[in-house]
Parts: structure tokens; sequence; C-alpha cells
């Protein structure tokens, strides 16, 4: 009889199942698709349209896996209703991000040793044919690098400031190396990094300015040369989609010299020009961070009108996008290069906007995977 009833309700949970999964693909079919999750900030697979060769291929299946999966009613309720499960019952970590009472942190990345080692080679060997360019290299580190400390207990990841170590132990010695990590050390508890995204804060950015002047000999400053304009305090950033973490916000600061800096910037993928890097546009989508240049692109051109005789090309990822404000004072152009989107001739630039300081400025969990940078320098 207890057999009987077993397979009696085992028997009905299956139908109420396969009743809900059929209610729930009539929901998936008759609600309108969504084409951008506003919670993970990304595109979302739409219906696949019927291909005779993506069917035979099986592409069409994975597609309308991957359509399911993206079209799923209610997705972003349930990453939020998973995260809060998962805090609950005291998980620490999700996708490679650490749940911590600094906020969210990411791991160290895994180093692509072989790509690492062409990047370092192809830095080498640029300022062995640029003898006369004043080249300097520095690798910001992250929060789980400044802030370990913070971290869940028996949090295991690989040791990030042995990774920086070997990285500027490769670079040549004619190359002005700029370690940041004793600087920002001294702040680890100020606001050096965002809660909800891995990039660091405009604080973190104006004390890495400051090591930046002096190896660069540059005019240092101090916080009160500056107008501190906190733009938005409802940032949620990358780790916040991987996680789907709520109720952790982040406050985005812009610093305004006091001493007016007139300077004009042209995004050379569409030929636009601005008299300011600040995007407020940007503040109204999920990625405020692009709020800074209005985002990544290929190469940008900011003229500056001052009495400085310097011109500086900055070869960078996103983490220099704060940085820049800060540096735009200081020459009388910045050439900005994103390796990642640009495939165009550099000595050209070099040449063409008399460039004297070349700055090689990047993360370093970008940095130790990043497979563009040696294909630009090497590519000329």
């Amino acid at each position: 009889m207890k057999y009987k009833y077993s397979s009696i309700m085992a028997s009905s949970l299956a139908k109420v199942v396969s009743v809900a999964t059929l209610i729930i693909m009539a929901a998936n079919i008759i609600i309108p698709d969504h084409k951008q999750s506003e919670t993970e900030n990304r595109p979302l697979q739409t219906f696949p349209s019927w291909n005779t060769e993506h069917v035979l291929s099986g592409q069409y299946t994975k597609d309308l896996n991957t359509w399911f999966s993206d079209q799923f009613v209610c997705r972003d309720q349930n990453i939020h209703i998973k995260y809060l499960i998962q805090k609950t019952f005291g998980v620490k970590e999700i996708q490679d991000v650490f749940l911590t009472k600094q906020g969210l942190i990411e791991k160290t990345a895994k180093p692509n040793k072989e790509q690492l080692e062409r990047n370092l080679n192809a830095i080498n060997t640029f300022k062995q044919n640029n003898p006369e360019l004043n080249v300097g290299f520095v690798t910001a580190p992250n929060a789980v690098s400044i802030k370990k400390e913070y971290l869940p207990k028996y949090a295991v990841t690989l040791n990030q400031d042995k990774q920086i170590d070997n990285i500027y132990s490769k670079l040549d010695d004619s190359i002005v190396k700029i370690d940041l990590r004793n600087t920002l050390k001294k702040h680890k508890d100020e606001y050096l990094y965002y809660k909800t995204d891995h990039h660091w804060t405009s604080l973190a950015s104006y004390y890495a300015y400051q090591d930046i002047a002096k190896a660069f000999n540059l005019e240092t400053t101090k916080q009160s040369d500056y107008t501190i304009y906190p733009v938005t305090t409802n940032f949620e950033g990358t780790l916040a989609n991987k996680t789907g973490s709520v109720n952790i916000k982040d406050e985005i600061d812009i610093y305004v010299p006091k001493d007016k800096c007139d300077y004009v910037i042209t995004d050379e993928s569409t030929n636009k020009k601005s008299r300011t890097i600040y995007h407020s546009d940007a503040l109204e989508t999920k990625d405020q961070y692009t709020v800074f240049m209005g985002g990544n692109k290929a190469l940008f051109h900011i003229n500056v009108d001052n009495n400085s005789k310097r011109h500086l090309l900055l070869i960078k990822d996103s983490y220099a996008n704060s940085l820049i404000p800060f540096l735009i004072p200081q020459y009388a152009s910045i050439t900005v290069v994103d390796a990642r989107y640009y495939f165009e001739d550099y000595t050209r630039l070099i040449k063409d906007d008399l460039i004297t300081d070349v700055l090689f400025m990047n993360n370093a969990n970008t940095f130790v995977q990043d497979t563009s940078l040696a294909d630009m320098l090497e590519a000329n």
C-alpha cells in the first residue's frame, strides 16, 4: 500500500512538472523575446529562424536550447532569488566572484602564459625600436590583491602579487616601471574598488595618478585641487551581473580640476568631437561606468589648450578610462588606443601625433589574459 501511494505521488509530481514545463514553454512562445538582459547586461538569444543547414549540423537545436534558457519567464528575478538563497546558506563564491563584507571581489585570473610572454617581449621590443621615447608601464592591481584580507576564510585564488612581480621582472630596465601596490595598500580601507564591478574607482585613479606623475615627471596634485561630483549612487556593475546580487549599489564620482582646462576629444570611430570626456547619457543605461569616455573604442584623440610640449600615447584597457581626466592637463595631446579594437599602423600615430611619452596601462586580470597587445605591436 505504501509502495502504491509512493508511485501515485511520483506519477502526480511528474504530471505537475510536465504541465508546468508546458505552461512555461507556452509562455516563452507567447511573450515577446527580450533582446537584452538588464541584470546580466548582455544580449539574449532570440527565437532562432529555421535554417536547414543549422538543423542538419545541430546548431539549430543548440540555439533553441539557449533561447529557452535566455528567454525563460522571470529569468532576471530567478537570478536574484538564486543569489539570495546561496547567500542565506553561506555560499561565499559565485562564478569566480567572492561575496565579502567589502562587496563583490573577482578572483585572480589564470594567466595565458604563452600570450603573456609575447606581450612582454613585444613591449620590450617596442622600447628598443623607439629609444627616444619615454616609455612607462603600469599594471593596476585588482581588489583581490589590495583587499585580500577581506576575502572569505579559506578562499582559494591565485596569488596576484606573484603575477605582478613576474610581469615587472621581465620588462627591460629602460622602461619606467610604475608599481601602484604600496600606494593603494596604504589606502586599502578607502573606497578604491566598486562593490559591484571589477573596475577601480575614481579615488583609486587619483592615487594612481600621483605615482604615475612622479615617475613621468608630471605635476602632482592634491584632492583639494578638484571638485568631486557624485554623478550616480545606483551603479550595479559587471560582478553584480555575474552573481545576480541585490541590495548592493555603488557611487561613481568624477574629479573636475578647479583650474579649468579646455580640450577637445575626438572619437575616431565616429569622428564626433566633444569638449568633455564624460557621457552623462551613460548614467541612464545599465553600464554606467561608460560615463568615462563613453566606453571602449579603438582610438581617441584629445587635444588640450595648454603650454605643454609633451604628447602622450596611452595604450590601455578600461581601467585607464577613469585615469585620463587626471592626465589631460599635463599634455598638449593624448592619443588613446585600445589594442583590443585597434588594427591600424600605430607607428603612424607616433609620427603624426609628435609622441614624446608612451604609457602601457592595464589591470592585472586583463593583462595576464590579453590576446591583442602583441598582435598590434608586432603588426608594424
